[in-house]
């Protein structure tokens, strides 16, 4: 892939076809294929550039979701600590984000699937 200017300020991918090219002229015994150019050092430093910054971007959200994942953790711990249950908190966060719907049909086929199996 190569990155080429798309005319807006921006860059689009656009891919790099491999063509074997003879060196030799077709006579004799080797041939030689040879590559395309490296896009980054054939587009010099914009390409570099972007891809740097890109690298960059997600190494910062990385470092956003450890932060994030640690303080869920924390408050877990301090769930836990006050003496909540843990699996009944996890199953009402899990609720919430469902839609009102949605959780409605699925109590229903839960309540029909307890009475066939005789759990009420």
């Amino acid at each position: 892939m190569r990155a080429v200017p798309d005319g807006n300020g921006g860059f689009r991918h656009v891919p790099t076809p491999f063509v074997p090219v003879v060196v030799n002229g077709g006579k004799g015994k080797k041939k030689k294929a040879i590559r395309p150019p490296d896009p980054i050092v054939t587009n010099g430093d914009s390409a570099a550039e972007q891809l740097r910054l890109l690298i960059e971007r997600v190494e910062r959200i990385d470092v956003e979701i450890a932060e994030i994942q640690a303080d869920r953790a924390e408050v877990l711990g301090e769930v836990k600590a006050v003496g909540f249950d843990l699996n009944a908190f996890r199953a009402i966060i899990a609720l919430r984000k469902q839609e009102k719907h949605h959780r409605d049909e699925f109590e229903g086929l839960l309540e029909t699937y307890r009475v066939a199996l005789g759990l009420d």
